[in-house]
């Protein structure tokens, strides 16, 4: 090791050359080491050996070289016309040539036509290196030639494992993308100098990606660029926009519907209690449903009025366990009643606190809790546990009730989405809003037969201190 350090640093001046091509060489001409430019302007880091890329005179020329710096025993210099391999051309350089008998070792620096030479390949090689996005260099015949270092944190493996294959092996990578498709884009690169789409990732369990990949074409150096952008954030920001327009839109929507319906059944609730003071017996049992329809009507309207525009209410630091606790105290008769278990499970290992809306997440885990308890028969078990991961709160409600299919699971937050006889389907979507208002998150696992577990992420409480003396008191039921 020792050995390889004071090589590389007799060696420097041509590892450390960002202009011209170098290369150290064993004396039987396999390649010891390369620098950048060497690996740019040849794209050949395959090779090992310089017979790989000159021709047989220059082969002839770098052996009488060798057996003249062996018999030397010192130091050797030489300037040597040489006919290296270029984009497939065959190119006529000077190569430098320095032999260090005490490492037995031939240093090569390439002397490039000036026309080759007039951008600074220190730019154009930082550039390919440390661009923001993954990029690949193709040949025509769809070999990748280099890699830059975006493919471990694109893909979770190291570029060597690209370079030297065939292009079309992405089809491995990007499911409903074929070799066919692959080679139709560059086709369309190379006719129009540009082509482009959006494919997904599976860069990992339960870590999909979304990735917007280019093909352009380079028609000096007959090369293809295939640059590969990371727009997972772009796409789930577009996600969530779309979502929140929805549910503007059902707001605006549930607040017209209620005004519209509101003024009718006014007038209903008070023919209904004229007709009461001059009714029969038997009417009054008619009048008696009416009434309660209406209370039914009532109370999908306000469900409905609930997800139009957000009431500005206080919000106050409080503890997650107080509330926990508090809405167990709520929760317990109507358990016993049903002989349904809660079930308290505590894994934090310090005070817990939110900043928010006590009332709003209060009817939340009334809202999940009550769907736990409909969908539970007798002996069910709730579950509610708290924990934290990564300075995120974590709130887990869980039943052991009929649980739902993958597609109920998927629809679940949608507005008017109910697997309930007679529900409103309006529940869920108010404790989405909430939650997000709120700047946390929640998803659903769920198994026909098994139940189903609502996991509510919420961020732990800043500058709690400022708020002491709410933090004090316990919330009121």
């Amino acid at each position: 090791m020792e050995n390889d350090n004071n090589v590389l640093e007799n060696f420097s001046f041509i590892l450390n050359d960002r202009c011209r091509p170098g290369i150290i060489l064993e004396m039987d001409g396999s390649i010891y080491e390369m620098n950048e430019p060497f690996r740019v302007y040849f794209q050949c880091e395959q090779f090992r050996s310089i017979e790989d890329f000159i021709d047989t005179t220059s082969i002839r020329d770098w052996h009488s070289f060798t057996e003249r710096s062996l018999d030397s025993g010192q130091m050797q210099l030489a300037i040597l016309p040489i006919n290296v391999t270029y984009m497939n051309d065959s190119l006529s350089v000077d190569a430098h040539l320095f032999y260090l008998h005490a490492f037995r070792k031939i240093g090569v620096i390439f002397e490039l036509p000036r026309k080759l030479t007039s951008m600074s390949i220190k730019s154009y090689y930082n550039a390919f290196r440390f661009a923001h996005s993954f990029m690949m260099l193709v040949d025509e015949q769809g070999k990748i030639c280099d890699v830059n270092e975006r493919s471990q944190e694109l893909f979770n493996f190291g570029k060597d494992i690209l370079k030297g294959r065939q292009i079309t092996e992405l089809e491995k990578l990007f499911p409903e993308m074929t070799a066919k498709d692959i080679v139709d884009h560059m086709a369309v690169a190379k006719t129009k100098g540009l082509s482009e789409l959006n494919k997904r990732f599976e860069r990992g369990a339960g870590d999909t990606r979304y990735y917007h990949i280019t093909f352009s074409y380079e028609k000096d150096t007959n090369m293809f660029i295939i640059q590969i952008m990371d727009y997972t954030e772009r796409e789930e920001l577009e996600e969530k926009l779309a979502h929140s327009g929805t549910l503007s839109a059902v707001g605006q929507l549930a607040a017209s519907i209620a005004h519209e319906i509101r003024n009718p059944m006014t007038t209903l609730k008070g023919f209904t209690q004229l007709l009461s003071a001059t009714a029969t017996e038997e009417s009054l049992r008619y009048i008696s449903v009416i009434e309660d329809e209406i209370k039914r009507m009532e109370s999908i309207l306000s469900e409905m009025l609930v997800l139009s525009k957000p009431v500005n209410r206080k919000k106050s630091t409080f503890s997650l366990d107080h509330l926990i606790e508090d809405m167990i105290s709520v929760l317990e008769p109507k358990a016993l009643l049903d002989n349904i278990h809660i079930v308290q499970d505590r894994k934090l290992c310090s005070t817990p606190f939110v900043y928010g809306d006590v009332d709003k997440l209060k009817q939340v885990i009334l809202n999940l809790c009550k769907n736990a308890f409909e969908a539970m028969t007798e002996g069910g078990t709730l579950t509610i546990s708290s924990d934290e991961v990564d300075g995120q709160l974590i709130l887990t409600i869980g039943d052991t009730g009929k649980g739902m299919t993958l597609q109920q699971v998927n629809q679940v937050f949608m507005p008017f989405f109910s697997s309930k006889s007679g529900g409103t389907g309006l529940g869920l979507p108010f404790v989405l809003k909430t939650v997000e208002e709120h700047g946390g998150t929640i998803s659903v696992e769920s198994e026909v037969g098994r139940g189903t577990k609502f996991l509510l992420k919420f961020p732990r409480a800043a500058n709690v201190a400022i708020e002491l003396e709410s933090i004090k008191q316990t919330v009121v039921s």
